[in-house]
């Protein structure tokens, strides 16, 4: 993040918060990292700030929740020492039906339909009109992401420091839901 930030800043640009999903979060640019302590006084900031209007945290949530919905994430990893495993269940999952970019269609008996497949690894991106990924792409690293029809997004990837196969998930469900 930080890094990103000093190539934004250097093209003139203002970066006002950046985050990863382990807890990471940069406010401003004072401090060009996830830092937990900038973001815990941003946070008192803020509940100062409801405070004196009236508002609580959970209010203020409530009203995010009205205008934006519920997204609900879950991550996690399983760990995995060997890389010849790691790379079968990739390939398998490149190679669905048995030639190259046949990812899976579906899962749970069809249930849920894969509607998009982003895969950084190959560069191949079935949104993409030419089916190539318009995200930077690395083949020293596995990442593959699916998005279904009920608006589940489910990422798998390699740790780049550890034998860890991790999965993002990500589920948004409209406010009126």
């Amino acid at each position: 993040m930080g890094n990103e930030t000093v190539n934004l800043l250097s093209q003139g640009k203002t970066v006002l918060f950046a985050f990863e999903e382990a807890i990471g979060f940069m406010y401003g640019t004072a401090v060009l990292d996830k830092d937990g302590i900038s973001a815990g006084a941003k946070m008192a900031e803020l509940a100062c700030y409801l405070q004196d209007i009236g508002i609580t945290l959970s209010d203020k949530l409530a009203d995010i929740y009205k205008t934006y919905g519920h997204h609900i994430s879950k991550n996690s990893y399983y760990f995995c020492y060997n890389q010849e495993v790691i790379k079968q269940l990739f390939d398998r999952l490149r190679t669905f039906s048995g030639t190259a970019n046949t990812y899976p269609t579906s899962i749970l008996n069809g249930k849920y339909r894969i509607t998009s497949v982003r895969d950084l690894t190959t560069g191949y991106d079935s949104n993409q009109h030419d089916k190539k990924a318009i995200l930077p792409t690395s083949k020293s690293s596995q990442m593959i992401t699916f998005t279904f029809n009920n608006g589940l997004v489910v990422t798998l990837r390699t740790s780049g420091t550890e034998p860890k196969i991790k999965y993002y998930t990500e589920l948004c469900a409209a406010p009126e839901e």
